[in-house]
């Protein structure tokens, strides 16, 4: 009996050995932030310390790259380290997101995360703020696509996003931006279907009985007249925060949101101490997406209006978590990621923010202004302070990395495009891991990276060209640049760049003259023609069907009302400080 009674503690005591030695996460997706908004990558008048303090103690990636221009193809090749084409979070001719909670579209089920790597592994995961992957598929209630289904024990905060609609002020509802985007489409659909309905009502009139055709009038005008009524209530709809399961505040009040979700995570970390248990943390910002609504002690205080405001909020936020960490004695065994899901909305003018040197805008998955972001790592038990990672790396690189932190296999049924970057953060001189990154617009592929295993050159080739407004790098009348049709040139022959010493792309390497071209170009079609047969069919998340509304997965709380305000005490955290 002293025996058994010895082995069980010590299995305790190595148990919590382990518990404490095992690394932590924590991973801040911010949403729209240009590399060019932020003081480490060269920004000087929008105030980043807490930001800029990780790249001081860790690594900063100046070219890492998002698998798409919009958030949440972006977010899902993310969590998943995989193509967004390879998962369906793909469709029509322009870049596409889940746009209202009344549609199916999301990310699939059969998806693997690295948050639920994590918590297979016995790590406690929570997911606070923006989620934008979908919520239900046939029900009010199914979750389907739900933050629980992969991987986070604990979700608070935005099935949706934070959009001009969320305004109360706002001139201009995002709804009646994408429904200009659609409108032709969805005008069509309901045009013909309302010939049909004639058609067949005049043909079999004398069958019908009155209250059928009443009843079915009123269902069919229901269904017609629905995408019209959420233009004029999308921010009671759609600006939707949850705690878990439940429906919390609707509409949301966006000016809280960021201290909230502040307040939440210093609990976390704070419960996740005291129970002695590894931890996994996502801190999705809303910021500094439209609408700009920053908490009321940050406004007025940038020099770069609301934007600056709203940046400068997610820097305090950024700062509070750091901070924790390092009053819990965290610090140095927790893996920290910066990042933005993509660039920098430059057609919206000073709403929007800024994409340094690079060309191109949010929406643009070939160009650097859309995919490239500022990314930093910290973790003082492998990163050494100020380390530099030149070499292209990718957001999907993240899954594979945490797999190898965690000793973990990666999933063998099904193919994985994200690399180990924990080798380039820990300084290794080494190329990239990828020998060709694919960068699409939707579904079409725009542009390929090429990285040969010997000299220090990564090239980049354009097969697509957007047709950018003139004098611009983006489409202020189309409000994103289209991925297809007229709004896009196809380069025959393609446009090649040496982007380590031409990374602002203005020096195209001579098809005609220059030996080296045919050479990478040959390498790089070979290379897409493999990837292309590695490619299987898929069901698309952004078909035209899953954007009709189906009103009933919507929930409200306070039914029938849909009113209900989350009051909390923010009393503890210094804000503004």
């Amino acid at each position: 009996m002293a025996r058994l009674v010895w082995f069980a503690f010590l299995s305790a005591i190595l148990t919590l050995s382990r518990g404490n030695d095992r690394p932590n996460f924590v991973f801040f997706v911010a949403d729209d932030l240009g590399i060019g908004d932020v003081g480490c990558f060269g920004n000087d008048t929008i105030r980043t310390p807490n930001i800029d303090n990780i790249a001081v103690k860790g690594a900063k990636l100046t070219q890492h790259l998002a698998a798409a221009a919009v958030c949440s193809p972006s977010r899902a090749a993310f969590l998943t380290g995989r193509y967004p084409i390879r998962n369906g979070m793909v469709g029509m001719d322009q870049p596409m997101t889940c746009v209202h909670l009344s549609e199916p579209c999301g990310l699939p089920r059969s998806e693997v995360t690295f948050p639920q790597l994590a918590k297979d592994h016995g790590y406690r995961t929570a997911l606070l703020g923006k989620w934008h992957l979908g919520l239900n598929c046939a029900w009010a209630g199914d979750h389907c696509h739900h933050p629980s289904k992969f991987g986070f024990d604990y979700f608070y905060g935005l099935p949706l996003s934070n959009a001009p609609d969320c305004d109360p002020d706002a001139k201009e509802r995002m709804a009646q931006r994408i429904a200009q985007i659609l409108s032709q489409r969805l005008r069509l659909v309901e045009i013909s279907t309302s010939i049909f309905v004639v058609i067949l009502a005049l043909k079999y009139f004398k069958y019908f009985q009155w209250k059928t055709v009443i009843l079915f009038s009123v269902f069919a005008s229901s269904l017609l007249a629905y995408p019209h009524l959420r233009q004029i209530g999308g921010r009671r709809l759609n600006c939707v925060m949850m705690r878990d399961d439940d429906i919390i505040e609707m509409p949301f009040n966006i000016s809280t949101i960021t201290p909230r979700m502040t307040l939440e995570a210093v609990r976390f970390l704070e419960e996740s101490k005291t129970g002695n248990e590894p931890f996994l943390l996502e801190v999705s910002f809303w910021n500094p997406h439209t609408a700009l609504l920053p908490y009321k002690e940050f406004r007025g205080k940038s020099r770069h209006g609301l934007y600056g405001d709203s940046v400068e909020e997610m820097d305090w936020s950024i700062g509070v978590v750091m901070a924790t960490l390092e009053r819990l004695g965290l610090t140095d065994n927790t893996f920290v990621y910066f990042t933005s899901d993509n660039g920098g909305h430059i057609e919206i003018g000073d709403a929007g923010g800024s994409n340094g040197i690079y060309k191109g805008s949010k929406g643009q998955g070939g160009s650097e202004g859309g995919i490239r972001m500022p990314t930093l790592v910290q973790w003082p038990r492998k990163i050494k302070p100020g380390t530099v990672v030149t070499e292209s790396t990718s957001q999907m690189d993240i899954f594979p990395t945490v797999a190898d932190i965690l000793q973990a296999p990666l999933p063998q049924d099904r193919v994985m495009d994200g690399r180990n970057i924990l080798p380039l953060l820990g300084g290794a001189k080494q190329p990239s891991p990828h020998d060709f990154l694919f960068h699409y617009c939707g579904e079409y592929l725009h542009a390929v990276r090429y990285r040969p295993r010997d000299g220090n050159v990564t090239w980049k080739a354009h097969f697509v060209s957007y047709n950018w407004d003139p004098g611009t790098t983006g489409c202020a009348t189309l409000f994103l640049c289209r991925c297809a049709g007229q709004e896009v040139t196809h380069n025959d022959p393609p446009l090649l760049y040496d982007v380590t010493n031409d990374p602002v792309e203005d020096r195209p390497i001579s098809a005609n003259s220059d030996p080296r071209y045919p050479v990478v170009i040959d390498a790089i079609k070979r290379a897409v023609e493999a990837h292309v047969e590695s490619l299987t069919e898929v069901e698309k998340q952004f078909k035209l069907s899953n954007f009709f509304s189906r009103p009933w997965l919507l929930r409200c709380c306070n039914f029938p009302f849909c009113d209900c305000q989350e009051n909390v005490d923010l009393s503890s955290l210094q804000i503004g400080g």
